[in-house]
């Protein structure tokens, strides 16, 4: 399986040309819609749809019984069911009848095969009925002009090779016949339908999968021939208009199926899928280009690239909580205490405004770790984290950030929370009598000094 060069599980959807390497959609740029760079040079990357981008065929039958149930393809089946069974009925002339039937048989070939090719280009819901009208005599005479060539050519092999080779072309071009009908579908050419080269080309380029779709539509094939059967002809009209509709809708599924193999190996077989291209460039917030762009880098091992990236995204976007958590990881995880004790402060302070407090007994620990000294420079910092601290069972940190706050930060307005909070944390620590009462102490003045003030 091709791999995306940083995600050896994932299948690539872009190719930089310039690199010569291929990437999935998280490890490109995709700051302007429409287009997608390469994280490394620049350069515009082109977009590739390989058979692992999408899901296999096997995941598709279920969704493909629920391809005709849309009002297009449903308007379709019961309008022409209703024709041809008015047609059957009518007492009008055999070769004027003969043309009407074979206009709306040119109808149901030509819609199915509508059907197969908006398939194979990504679009997953059956065409317009206004398309269905347009080539439908044309369609129906190349088809003809098809199998009349492949019948003409197994009979004259079959004459001059014995009947033995005449059955085994036969058995060979039931098993390619949906090979065939794709080719067409794909070159819109009798020749290149019928040109060996192609269809073999396609068996082999569509591999397993192929087969099963053959099996699948044998299957489907005889529960046709079954249903036709049950139905019965006792209800002439009820019959025909039954056994019409599920004719149609059957067809719709096969040639969807059909289609969907198409798009499945699109990249094997010079497909184009406008859906999936349109999904993979859309643009996307500097936040996640940043995102991207970092875990590229990581993985490129060019650190400090990340650290610029991470830097200028925060700089444009100084509320996004993800950005700074990023941040702060990244730097915990490369051990860069020079730049931690420069963000420490901020970073906790956003995680305050943005109510992430959660997050603060864990950063610090995390944070301590590195800088067992730190120690913010801000008092409602030192109060909150205490608390987080205290909160948690870790008396002793609580109070080594509440020591001295009085005498660093008179005027903060929350002195008396802070030295009730340092009270109860000395209560709980052994040996700490003589710290609690002086506590207690400067707690009573404190509180006199705010009744009188």
């Amino acid at each position: 399986m091709e791999s995306c060069k940083y995600h050896p599980d994932t299948a690539p959807n872009f190719r930089c040309d310039e690199c010569q390497e291929s990437f999935c959609s998280q490890c490109v740029d995709h700051s302007v819609a429409g287009e997608a760079r390469c994280f490394q040079c620049g350069a515009l990357v082109r977009v590739r749809v390989t058979s692992d981008s999408v899901d296999p065929l096997s995941k598709r039958l279920k969704k493909a019984f629920l391809y005709p149930l849309n009002r297009n393809a449903v308007g379709f089946i019961i309008g022409l069911s209703l024709v041809t069974t008015a047609l059957s009925l009518m007492p009008i002339g055999g070769l004027l009848q003969f043309i009407a039937m074979l206009f709306c048989s040119g109808l149901a070939v030509n819609y199915s095969f509508l059907c197969l090719k908006a398939t194979s280009v990504g679009h997953m819901e059956p065409p317009g009925l206004s398309e269905a009208v347009e080539g439908s005599f044309s369609i129906l005479i190349r088809l003809f002009a098809t199998f009349f060539l492949i019948g003409f050519s197994v009979i004259f092999l079959g004459q001059h090779l014995g009947p033995i080779t005449a059955i085994i072309l036969i058995l060979t071009l039931v098993v390619v016949l949906p090979a065939i009908l794709m080719c067409f579908a794909m070159t819109d050419h009798i020749l290149g339908a019928i040109n060996p080269v192609n269809f073999f080309g396609l068996i082999k380029n569509t591999g397993l999968p192929y087969w099963v779709l053959v099996i699948f539509l044998f299957i489907m094939l005889s529960s046709v021939s079954l249903l036709s059967s049950l139905i019965g002809d006792e209800q002439q009209a009820f019959s025909a208009f039954v056994q019409s509709s599920i004719s149609s809708y059957y067809a719709m599924v096969e040639f969807h199926l059909m289609g969907y193999l198409l798009y499945q190996h699109q990249d094997r077989l010079g497909i184009t899928a406008h859906d999936i291209e349109d999904k993979l460039l859309k643009a996307q917030s500097p936040a996640s280009v940043a995102f991207a762009h970092t875990n590229v880098c990581l993985k490129a091992g060019d650190y400090s690239r990340v650290k610029t990236i991470l830097q200028q995204a925060i700089a444009s976007d100084p509320k996004n909580t993800r950005l700074w958590q990023r941040y702060f990881e990244i730097l915990c995880r490369l051990e860069d205490r020079s730049a931690l004790q420069k963000i420490a402060d901020r970073y906790f302070h956003h995680l305050l405004e943005s109510a992430q407090t959660f997050r603060m007994l864990r950063d610090a620990k995390k944070l301590q770790s590195l800088l067992p000294d730190y120690m913010p420079e801000y008092a409602h910092l030192r109060f909150h984290l205490a608390n987080e601290y205290y909160s948690s069972g870790d008396a002793k940190t609580a109070v080594q950030l509440l020591m001295g706050l009085h005498k660093r930060f008179p005027e903060y307005a929350r002195l008396i929370e802070a030295y009730t909070l340092m009270t109860q944390a000395l209560e709980v620590l052994p040996g700490m009598e003589d710290q609690m009462n002086k506590c207690q102490a400067l707690l009573a003045r404190l509180k006199a000094q705010e009744a009188t003030a």
